[in-house]
């Protein structure tokens, strides 16, 4: 499904200017209600032995969480726009596609309808305008002493710092 762009252009067509759908994916709650099992099957792959039990079978992992015929199509096409608009969340989504070997770029591409590469390619990736790192200090600094139990801490300071 990727447009097709001047060979070496490097630049994608501006997009339309559409905050509704398909340009722009709004993650409601109706979405968020229909997407509960296909969003609780992709966070299930946060831990290894999840990962490991999806990648040995993918459909029977699935079926564990609820996924309905037309979810498991979607994710077993990689279908990432699709995956979207059924109810998954991107952030779900990306640990479902970390899982098989994809990350963002290859989700927005898939939305964008263009290639991975090209994604990338249109992207700028320089950062400029960043203030220097300030430099070591030239002395080094006395090691804190650890606070006894019960201290009471400054005003101002919450003690999470550490």
């Amino acid at each position: 499904m990727p447009k097709t762009h001047p060979a070496g252009s490097g630049q994608l067509p501006p997009p339309p200017f559409a905050l509704d759908e398909p340009g722009t994916i709004e993650f409601t709650a109706e979405r968020a209600l229909a997407g509960q099992a296909l969003n609780r099957f992709a966070l299930s792959l946060r831990s290894p032995g999840g990962r490991a039990r999806f990648l040995a079978d993918e459909a029977s992992y699935m079926r564990r969480f609820g996924l309905t015929s037309t979810e498991i199509t979607l994710v077993a096409e990689r279908d990432w726009t699709g995956l979207l608009l059924a109810g998954g969340h991107l952030q779900a989504m990306l640990k479902l596609a970390a899982t098989v070997g994809q990350d963002l770029w290859s989700i927005g591409a898939h939305t964008a309808g263009c290639g991975r590469d090209e994604l990338i390619a249109a992207c700028p990736r320089t950062v400029s305008g960043l203030p220097e790192a300030p430099a070591a200090p030239e002395t080094p600094m006395a090691p804190e002493t650890p606070m006894a139990p019960g201290t009471p801490m400054a005003p101002g300071t919450s003690g999470d710092d550490a």
